[in-house]
């Protein structure tokens, strides 16, 4: 049994032991880090996960890394995001979420579906033709829209810190957002629309004052607890 073997079966075996207890335990824990995207869920991200470093080494602004041996032998190796200091751009080909073959990063079905069926109701021209553009477009097909990335975290701006409240023009993080209607601003001073929000946190890498004026917290599904603050990076993990 090779390396990734070992740890889908080794996780697989012990939830199976005691699902709600570990389910439990896993989104606990969750609490204290940012997984990329279209990450599955906590306890299946864990169950599929391989720790082979694919979506860490694919990704190109290496904001992706692994959570150590310390946090704990069933999430070593598995891939957080460095948001506290590193933005996750978004990337239109989603190079983290194609390199995973284990399915622990993977675009939901549903837009998939969706987005194939428009394209061949917007598909023009020869059959011949339409058959290159589909063969030739089957992977971009496969690829949501930045909006499309269900929420990784939530950013807050924190009018104590942030400029433009005290009186200073700043506009730092205009322009950094790549959600459309996310980062507004409003009188001179930003806000940041959490319904539209799904955390990357460039808007944060674009602040410049000490401490950042813009806050990230982790979002934890299934959690009613509020989440830990003292999120893992590479410099305190």
């Amino acid at each position: 049994m090779d390396r990734r073997s070992f740890f889908k079966h080794s996780f697989a075996k012990m939830v199976q032991t005691g699902n709600d207890i570990i389910e439990q335990k896993a989104i606990e824990k969750a609490k204290g880090w940012i997984r990329p995207p279209f990450a599955e869920q906590e306890l299946d991200l864990l169950i599929n996960c391989s720790r082979c470093g694919d979506c860490i080494s694919a990704c190109p602004h290496q904001v992706i890394f692994p959570l150590p041996l310390k946090r704990g032998a069933d999430v070593a190796g598995t891939p957080a995001m460095d948001i506290i200091n590193k933005g996750c751009h978004l990337c239109a080909d989603w190079p983290c979420v194609t390199a995973c073959n284990e399915k622990a990063l993977v675009f939901p079905i549903n837009k998939i579906d969706e987005k194939d069926e428009k394209d061949e109701k917007d598909s023009t021209g020869e059959t011949e033709n339409s058959t290159e553009t589909s063969v030739g477009s089957a992977e971009d097909k496969k690829r949501p829209d930045a909006q499309d990335c269900p929420p990784m975290a939530k950013a807050t701006v924190n009018s104590a810190t942030c400029l433009p409240y005290s009186g200073p023009e700043c506009g730092a993080c205009k322009g950094s957002c790549p959600i459309p209607d996310t980062l507004v601003w409003q009188n001179e001073k930003p806000n940041i629309i959490q319904e539209n929000c799904v955390g990357c946190g460039l808007c944060r890498e674009a602040c410049i004052t000490s401490p950042k004026a813009i806050e990230i917290s982790p979002i934890v599904i299934n959690s009613k607890e509020q989440p830990d603050r003292n999120l893992r990076t590479q410099e305190n993990v």
